[in-house]
């Protein structure tokens, strides 16, 4: 329930500070976590590792809060019109009518011009927007919100902790420098989102914790592209079935309520109503919306090899699956459960 980034760009034109410096992640340098993939994959292969954005998993929570406050404050300004149009003279003159009418949309119309900025933020826009590690060209692909597609090296890029102190969570971003190595031209975030226990949280602190999904996020990327897809595979049991197409609203459905898996039992009941009307609004932000397409030098530099062990993405309904089956299974390939909780 993060958005920055996407209401707000992240700030740019401006110096690395100390305390990401201190949270430096370098891709050299293997973290003593278990690679966690936090339901981020669409698509993985011995070529390329495609995951989802990070406003995936709520998407649709704008866009219920923006045409809410459209229908309540819209609802509103044309009950006072109606009301002037039709009461009696005799209760109260027209032209005090509409001088309210007046006075009441100059005060409500921002407001209204500001939910729909805030529901374009969402809806109108793209389905998700991607993010392709290319492991065989050592290459990183990111869907920009304008449809554009920065392509910058996996060295060259500057991987390091953001704090949301609105929210006390923390992401792994990864910064594009300019020629000086210091300044920051652009900035984008891998795909999960959580909190950090303040005590391994400190700038330069050299603790982790198994509950560090954040780094153990990043370890799943970095172990993909730096040793390749043998140890991360198998622990995949979904693939985000977004590639080229939209997905049902069951599957919408079942990715939002996904944020309060393993919660309290009373508090996954009582943020039920919260993730039903996110999860029918979301149906209505993905079909207003545009299904990413990569350029056609991305798609050429990514091509699979056939017969590729590793290959795999989602069914129609997210279940992972082989792409090359045959291969898969002669290589022993499969999702494996975790022994851990």
């Amino acid at each position: 329930m993060e958005f920055s980034g996407l209401i707000r760009d992240y700030q740019v034109n401006r110096l690395l500070t100390d305390e990401e410096k201190l949270h430096h992640l370098k891709q050299s340098q293997r973290l003593e976590l278990e690679p966690r993939y936090q339901l981020s994959v669409v698509k993985l292969n011995s070529t390329y590792l495609e995951s989802i954005d990070k406003w995936f998993g709520w998407k649709g929570l704008l866009t219920a809060v923006a045409i809410i406050v459209i229908a309540i404050f819209a609802s509103g300004l044309f009950g006072m019109v109606y009301v002037t149009l039709t009461s009696p003279p005799s209760l109260r003159p027209a032209s005090d009518g509409w001088l309210i009418c007046t006075v009441v949309a100059v005060m409500i119309l921002p407001v209204i011009a500001g939910a729909i900025w805030l529901l374009k933020k969402e809806s109108f826009a793209y389905t998700h927007y991607p993010m392709r590690f290319d492991r065989k060209n050592r290459m990183v692909h990111v869907f920009r919100k304008n449809g554009t597609v920065l392509s910058v090296r996996w060295s060259d890029v500057f991987f390091t902790l953001g704090h949301m102190p609105q929210w006390n969570e923390w992401e792994v971003r990864g910064h594009v420098l300019a020629s000086d190595k210091v300044t920051i031209r652009e900035t984008f975030a891998l795909s999960y989102v959580g909190s950090i226990d303040a005590a391994i949280a400190a700038p330069g602190s050299v603790r982790h914790s198994s509950d560090d999904f954040v780094r153990a996020h990043w370890e799943f990327i970095r172990r993909y592209m730096e040793d390749g897809p043998q140890d991360v595979v198998n622990q995949i049991q979904f693939c985000m079935p977004v590639d080229k197409r939209r997905e049902a609203f069951r599957v919408g459905a079942e990715r939002v309520f996904a944020n309060f898996a393993g919660a309290p039992f009373v508090i996954y009941w009582a943020m039920f109503p919260l993730c039903l009307v996110v999860s029918m609004f979301r149906w209505l932000a993905m079909r207003t919306s545009k299904v990413p397409q990569w350029p056609s030098d991305v798609e050429a530099g990514c091509m699979v090899e056939p017969d590729d062990p590793y290959a795999i993405e989602g069914t129609l309904t997210g279940e992972r699956t082989a792409v090359f089956p045959k291969a898969a299974l002669d290589a022993d390939v499969h999702f494996c459960a975790p022994l851990h909780g």
